[in-house]
């Protein structure tokens, strides 16, 4: 028994200490005296993913769902850089990851021994915090200093916008010896003043101002911030609230597919154009939006964060309040002044259901295509169900169509596909509820490894849309008149969906034609464990009916 790892014995009682059991463990021996000490703790608790960017992204969904830490391990090389991927995504959408890579000693870093990469600070500008944990515990000093780094950690990945963390840890040899328990885990507490009060110009910029329009980004579900906008927009008709699917906000008062009246009145940006602009979450979707307000008259925009940074999506910001956002609404509600005079709120509810009624009509008897499978597919999800949506087109589509799902996820932080399927892999794991993952052929491929998991939750329901390549490039202009986009940029693929579902043992379900769809999908829902829905739609198709219906709205 060596007493020179005793300090690894402080990490299982920290995060016991602070009560985190969302543990993803991948197999190596340099990270064997890691893996010896959480085992011990946490037992069958941890979870074991083969594969390093997989087990990352899974980390990350199992945090964004708990809303607490998760904690990824790796051995060392290679393995560390695979997690960069999540660990980007994370730190842009605000997730908690506490990453946890074994190291070699340093003075064998860079004598082409073996597993040896330079691994401090790995992945530099793309998290909070990074940390090189003591390599021994020979004084008393070593265990207090390692007490500290885990604290440290901790805390910079909880508090403000949370995010990304990472603790390398050098190990020498022996790597598998009993290490013994150290002292207590001496925690140091973090907290952070709730609440928020406006200033007195806060107040009086948003009674002078007669529209005021309320955008949010993306955004787990939040019950107090989703009732204070509510309230606001229904007690103040100068408000109206722009809130895609992913800012998970919903209500008579929320206008949620705000594209749709942009595209109506980009050409008449003054029937609908605010003067006060009042932003706050994450990515938004809509290009059309975006570009909409880049292109208004100069503008008042405050933009709302928990760490005050300077967001300028829209290139208008003159204010940044740091507050939590539903802290922020609230204290808006109680402070300001609410008024009726103007008819802003209204005439914008009136367009955009009228554009909505038009909408409906526009999309009768659709050709069979990727557009009316998501309509169709809207109209089957379920208030209790989870939804997972994943990048490029999908996204896009889910975006057009009114679903009853009261929580919808995506990586829409870096927007990659790497790491969708891994991802809603983790979310189905931190719940009970059914969580419906539809991502696109290319990304279902790229990730099928998210499939490679002893224990891939039952409730995991997978919608793969295959269109033969990436649909996305089909509807935006540009790379569809590119020489080589077939091969280059469509990048078709020769991949059997069916074959890789039997490769892992999971129930497989096709659709060729939307009469099949209703029917199939109920099957697919109701199967016991995870399921795959493929759905193969005709390309040819797919360009024409989305862009048809475009230039109709």
């Amino acid at each position: 028994m060596t007493k020179s790892k005793q300090h690894i014995s402080l990490i299982p009682q920290m995060l016991a200490q602070k009560g985190i059991s969302n543990i993803v463990i991948s197999p190596g021996s340099r990270n064997a005296p890691l893996i010896r000490v959480l085992y011990n703790h946490f037992k069958h608790e941890c979870i074991s993913l083969v594969d390093e960017r997989s087990a990352a992204y899974f980390a990350l969904g199992t945090a964004l769902r708990t809303k607490k830490p998760a904690i990824i391990v790796s051995t060392s090389g290679t393995a560390a850089l695979n997690y960069a991927p999540a660990i980007a995504e994370a730190f842009h959408q605000g997730i908690p990851l506490i990453a946890l890579t074994a190291d070699r000693p340093q003075e064998w870093i860079d004598m082409q021994d073996n597993q040896a990469i330079r691994q401090k600070s790995i992945y530099t500008e793309n998290r909070k915090a990074s940390y090189n944990f003591p390599i021994e515990s020979n004084t008393t000093d070593d265990i207090w200093y390692a007490n500290r780094i885990l604290n440290e950690a901790y805390n910079h990945a909880i508090s403000g916008k949370p995010g990304p963390v990472h603790i390398n840890i050098p190990l020498r040899e022996p790597l598998y010896a009993p290490i013994p328990d150290t002292e207590t885990f001496q925690e140091i507490s973090y907290s952070e003043t709730s609440g928020f009060t406006p200033q007195e110009n806060h107040i009086k910029t948003w009674n002078s101002a007669q529209r005021i329009m309320i955008i949010g980004g993306q955004h787990v579900p939040d019950k107090r911030l989703n009732d204070a906008l509510n309230t606001i927009a229904e007690q103040d008709q100068r408000v109206v609230v722009f809130a895609e699917p992913i800012s998970n906000l919903q209500g008579d008062s929320i206008i949620s597919r705000p594209d749709l009246l942009v595209a109506e009145y980009s050409k008449k940006p003054d029937r609908i154009r605010p003067d006060l602009i009042i932003s706050f979450g994450g990515q938004i979707v809509s290009k059309r939006l975006k570009t909409f307000i880049r292109n208004l008259d100069r503008t008042k925009h405050w933009h709302i964060s928990a760490d005050g940074k300077h967001i300028d999506t829209f290139q208008q910001l003159n204010t940044v309040i740091k507050a939590l956002p539903a802290d922020f609404f609230e204290a808006i509600g109680k402070y300001a002044q609410k008024t009726n005079t103007t008819e802003y709120a209204v005439r914008l509810k009136d367009m955009y259901q009228a554009l909505i009624t038009d909408m409906t009509a526009l999309t009768t008897n659709l050709p069979y295509s990727d557009f009316s499978v998501f309509k169709n597919l809207a109209l089957n999800f379920k208030e209790e169900d989870i939804l997972f949506a994943g990048n490029s087109s999908v996204v896009r589509y889910i975006q057009l169509f009114q679903t009853a799902c009261h929580a919808i996820y995506a990586n829409r932080g870096t927007s990659g596909i790497d790491g969708c399927l891994s991802t809603a892999a983790g979310i189905a794991h931190s719940t009970n509820r059914k969580v419906i993952t539809v991502i696109g052929d290319l990304s279902f491929v790229y990730d099928s490894n998210g499939l490679w998991n002893r224990n891939l939750p039952s409730n995991l329901k997978i919608i793969v849309i295959n269109n033969k390549g990436g649909g996305i490039f089909s509807l935006i202009p540009g790379p569809s008149e590119q020489e080589a986009f077939d091969d280059l940029i469509e990048a078709h693929h020769p991949v059997d969906i069916s074959k890789l579902a039997s490769a892992f043992g999971i129930e497989h379900y096709l659709v060729e034609n939307i009469n099949q769809l209703d029917a199939t999908y109920k099957a697919f829902y109701q199967t016991s464990g995870c399921s795959i829905l493929e759905v193969e739609t005709p390309k040819e198709n797919n360009a024409r009916v989305f862009n048809n219906f475009i230039k109709h709205i």
